[in-house]
């Protein structure tokens, strides 16, 4: 199978006679990194595109993109060196690619040059934000000229907000009402993790977070509120309050009538009780910044996370009334194991990706879950060690 351009497209001839296939190009922002990486491995096993993954690092890129090609003979990957906050808008217009994936971070404190400059070279664009500033302003800011240039933009396509709401969705389906939610999600301390999350994690730490409690958003303090939970598959996890969307998200949009909260949890002890103490120095008034301190935490990863197991899980758990009016509690579990834990941020985006690769996403900007059903991102878990149950029984 043979590769070449036509009209400045990649395009792959198959056999003679058969007209050329015409390849979307799909860019995807930080594709070295530690979600980047595995997005761009499922995209090329699974879709066929001429993928161009990004690095700071021109080297680096490059030998990314050459391991895809050799794990996946038919795949079309290039790597590039990518600087987002300089000359970004001028090299997509060269590129002209068909979908940017922004899957850098973190996004807290973020504006939206990377979709601005997306839409304004006539790509749909996707990212894995979860940061909640950064979601709440995202429609508002980008839909017109999403709308404008016939695009999609969607952004959460993450854990949270996208899988978390779609779960909660998913399990309340003709539900008369919601009283609580409560999302807990927790990582194997062995596998990789970038330095962009730790600086996520640290930005929120002791600093108010929202919860919806009553019926209403009231805040509380990042890393505090710890308790222990038991993950089907995985056993006791201490976890604690952590920032995310949903509760501002599922609160008001599901009606629920006392509480959304989401909780996560680090494997060893030291790791998570470190954290907590860290959001109880910065509430008690300590100074600490977050772009300072996290180089130096994810260095010690080398050494706590010696000793941790491979395997993490999510947990979203559901009380209310049902379609009959009876009291319900309603759960669904996700287990990830042999180092998969890393994928499980990435399986909306991929669920997205392919929605728009099939013409099934109409043009404007929003969050991912408001096109996405569970059904959808499961669909995506299927070649990895992920597995996902339901369970619910009366009150």
């Amino acid at each position: 199978m043979n590769t070449h351009t036509m009209h400045g497209t990649p395009v792959r001839e198959q056999t003679t006679g058969v007209p050329p296939v015409v390849l979307k190009t799909i860019l995807i922002i930080g594709g070295t990194g530690v979600f980047g990486r595995r997005l761009a491995d499922h995209l090329a096993a699974q879709c066929n595109v001429r993928l161009i993954v990004t690095s700071r690092d021109a080297g680096k890129a490059r030998t990314f993109a050459q391991s895809l090609q050799a794990k996946y003979k038919d795949v079309d990957a290039t790597g590039l060196a990518l600087e987002t906050k300089s000359g970004l808008a001028n090299t997509l217009k060269d590129i002209r690619p068909y979908l940017v994936i922004d899957a850098t971070g973190p996004f807290q404190g973020s504006g939206y040059e990377v979709p601005h400059a997306a839409l304004g070279a006539g790509a749909h664009c996707i990212d894995l934000a979860d940061a909640r500033d950064y979601l709440a302003g995202y429609r508002s800011e980008l839909d017109q000229l999403a709308r404008e240039k016939g695009c999609v933009a969607r952004s959460g396509a993450s854990s949270t907000p996208a899988l978390s709401s779609a779960v909660v969705k998913a399990l309340t389906q003709n539900w008369k009402s919601i009283d609580t939610v409560d999302i807990c999600i927790t990582p194997g301390g062995r596998v990789e993790v970038g330095r962009a999350v730790v600086q996520a994690v640290l930005s929120y730490a002791g600093k108010p977070v929202p919860v919806w409690s009553g019926g209403r958003l009231v805040e509380r303090f990042g890393w505090s509120g710890a308790r222990h939970i038991d993950v089907p598959g995985l056993g006791s996890r201490h976890v604690a309050l952590v920032e995310t969307h949903d509760a501002e998200l599922i609160g008001p949009g599901f009606a629920v009538t006392d509480r959304v909260a989401y909780f996560a949890g680090l494997e060893n002890p030291v790791e998570q009780h470190g954290m907590e103490c860290i959001g109880w120095l910065v509430q008690k008034g300590l100074p600490l910044r977050a772009s300072g301190i996290a180089p130096l935490l994810h260095m010690m990863r080398r050494v706590t996370r010696i000793g941790m197991s491979d395997a993490g899980g999510m947990l979203v758990k559901v009380t209310g009334k049902d379609e009959a009016g009876k009291a319900k509690c309603a759960n669904w579990s996700l287990l990830a194991e042999n180092g998969n834990g890393p994928v499980v941020p990435t399986l909306a985006a991929s669920a997205i990706v392919r929605k728009l690769l099939n013409g099934a996403i109409e043009p404007g900007a929003g969050l991912a879950g408001d096109v996405l059903t569970l059904d959808d991102i499961e669909a995506e878990m299927t070649r990895y060690a992920i597995g996902a149950r339901r369970s619910e029984h009366s009150l």
